[in-house]
Parts: C-alpha cells; structure tokens; sequence
C-alpha cells in the first residue's frame, strides 16, 4: 500500500526547494557538501544492511527494500509542474527514487527501526540551492562537489548533524573564513 501522505509531503518541500536559485546555491555550498556527504553514509548504511553493496551510492532503495514498489509518474509530473521546468537526470533519478521511499511510509521503521531516513540529507540539499549532476565518481551542484569514495569509508564517516542550526552554522563559518582569506589576500603587499 502506497504512503500517499508521505508523498504529498514530500511534493510540498521539494516544490518549495531553491531549484533555480543560484546565490542560495552558493551560500549554502558548505552545508550542501555536508548533506551530500550524509547523504552518501546514509545510503552506504541502507546498502549494506540490504545486502547490495555493489549497487550503492545511487540506486532505487525502495523498490530494493520492497520488490513490488512502483513508483507512480505523476509525482514526477506534479514537480516539475509546480517547478516549472524538467529536472536533470541525475536530480530526477534521486527524487524519483525518493518519492518510492516515501510511497513505503513506516514499513522502513518496521524492519530498521534505528535507521535514519536515507533522503533527508538530499531533500535538504535540494531545499539548499537546487540540483545535483553526476560527475566522475562524484555528486556535484552549483558551488561544489563531493566525491563517492568508497562504500566502507563512507559507513565509517561520522554522522553529521543536520538540523538548520547545524546547517547555518557551518554556512557561517565558510562566510567568515573566505572574508578573511580575501582581506589577507587584499592585506598583502603587491609583488
């Protein structure tokens, strides 16, 4: 049975995400990398205790956790509606596979109750400043990129915090220090 809830609130923050808003992007480049970095662990953590290391770090979890998942297009179709504009490939692998997570709603918890939420960290990568595009072993967006590495090592990362004062927080500290790098840069004496 479809989480039909679940989706509808997921639709209502991926619609209100900064799709297309560049300064955000850049503003929130360090949170982002985090995200994207806690993103990784998550879905390395789900891989493995789901048996498919080798399918990890983009793959559709959902219909790995539950075979008889499909997930409906017209999710798909209602955000990029309320967008205005098609998603890239990469984005629209990941929020298609998010909408098949959300469609399952608590049966996740049932069997991994300690598991965190694998998507999270992207919904809020997305809310952050927009796309991701796929690199050379790497997820990139607008002002940074992060590469995979490996399975293992990512499990082995310490977990981040990502609730909006952490976010913040790590935002502001990459402000203050590329104000100080630029004023020691202008500080220095012409060559």
């Amino acid at each position: 049975m479809t989480d039909i809830a679940a989706c509808e609130r997921l639709l209502v923050r991926l619609v209100a995400a900064n799709w297309d808003d560049d300064a955000a992007a850049l503003r929130h480049a360090a949170s982002r990398g985090l995200l994207a970095a806690e993103y990784l662990r998550r879905m390395a953590v789900w891989a493995d205790a789901l048996a498919v290391p080798e399918k990890w770090p983009f793959f559709d979890l959902a219909v790995t956790f539950d075979p008889s998942v499909e997930t409906d297009p017209v999710w798909m179709q209602r955000l990029e509606a309320g967008i205005g504009h098609r998603l890239g490939t990469m984005s629209t692998k990941v929020v298609t596979d998010m909408f098949g997570w959300a469609s399952l709603g608590d049966r996740t918890k049932e069997r991994f109750p300690t598991f965190e939420d694998p998507y999270e960290p992207m919904v809020q990568l997305f809310e952050r400043g927009g796309e991701i595009w796929p690199g050379h072993r790497e997820i990139e967006f607008y002002g940074g990129s992060l590469p995979f590495r490996g399975i293992a090592e990512r499990m082995a990362q310490v977990p981040f915090e990502i609730d909006a004062v952490s976010l913040v927080k790590v935002d502001e500290e990459e402000r203050v220090r590329a104000e100080q790098s630029r004023a020691r840069r202008a500080a220095k004496p012409a060559e």
